[in-house]
């Protein structure tokens, strides 16, 4: 089940559990035959049916979504051409999902601070057949940055799944990647291809959002080294970031850059400080942040 499915699926049945409870204490009225109780129970039971309905739906879009994502992403794969049309197709998107968001930028701005959703794939790529890291070594890492988003930003970061071993040795380019332009020429290229197609074989579930922008996961790459640097990430050009596996620190703040479209801000406590270190936002930059694709109610 796709995870967006499942967590509408869970809440209706939160709702119903509760309105459940409801009927059972409520009073029968004698003079009606305990009339009240039976249009609660039909109420839950077309909910049900409704729930069940929607599930079906939901899936079946779900997955031609992520169908149609996996063979555009043969497309995206190749290099150059197809590597410039994702990167164009990806800033189309941040655009769009920024301008349809903007009834939602109005009630941040208003104080209606109500929480975001921020979904994650993690990669672990491996070395000689041995996985650089594992998601125990990398769960204080994780914990931090769903720490760090929900107090400074009031978005709760999801980790759909996290991949430990692709079968596959990986080539240098692959496990010792570049940052700034030299991020944006390995895009181009076989790092970016093969990126592309970890992506839609390792996150197929988060491909379909992906092609549509709403709600897309950002898959983080955990590699061997960035040079000259600790994580990176192209912003609205890419769905992806990528992290040093034997220095992880910088995950929540290269999931901000996938989300912000400015450069470093210089308040050291600041999370887009260059340092990694920060854990606060301004206000702007918050109302910023939760207009992306990325991050959604739902």
């Amino acid at each position: 089940m796709s995870q967006v499915c499942e967590e509408f699926h869970e809440w209706v049945e939160s709702w119903v559990e509760q309105e459940i409870q409801k009927c059972k204490q409520k009073k029968c009225k004698k003079w009606c035959l305990c009339c009240n109780k039976w249009f609660c129970w039909i109420e839950i039971a077309l909910v049900k049916v409704g729930q069940w309905v929607t599930r079906v739906v939901c899936e079946v879009v779900n997955v031609a979504l992520d169908a149609l994502g996996g063979i555009l992403g043969l497309i995206f794969a190749i290099p150059i051409l197809g590597r410039l049309l994702r990167q164009i197709w990806s800033a189309l998107l941040d655009l769009i999902w920024r301008i349809v968001g903007l009834i939602g930028v109005l009630l941040d701005w208003l104080g209606v601070d109500w929480e975001k959703k921020y979904r994650i794939c993690i990669i672990i790529l491996s070395k000689q057949g041995k996985p650089l890291t594992s998601e125990a070594a990398l769960t204080p890492t994780i914990q931090s940055a769903q720490a760090t988003w929900k107090s400074a930003a009031n978005v709760k970061l999801i980790v759909e799944a996290v991949h430990e071993v692709i079968p596959t040795d990986e080539r240098d380019r692959n496990l010792v990647v570049e940052c700034d332009f030299g991020a944006w020429t390995d895009d181009l290229f076989l790092t970016g291809s093969n990126f592309e197609l970890y992506g839609n074989t390792y996150c197929f579930d988060g491909a379909g959002r992906r092609l549509i922008g709403w709600a897309s996961p950002v898959i983080v790459f955990v590699v061997e080294d960035i040079v000259n640097k600790r994580g990176c990430s192209l912003g609205p050009f890419a769905d992806y970031v990528t992290i040093e596996a034997a220095s992880p620190g910088c995950l929540a703040h290269e999931l901000g850059h996938a989300v912000y479209p400015w450069s470093h801000h210089s308040d050291s406590v600041n999370l887009m400080h260059s340092s990694c270190g920060g854990t606060q936002l301004r206000e702007w930059q918050r109302i910023l942040m939760r207009n992306s694709r990325h991050i959604t109610y739902f």
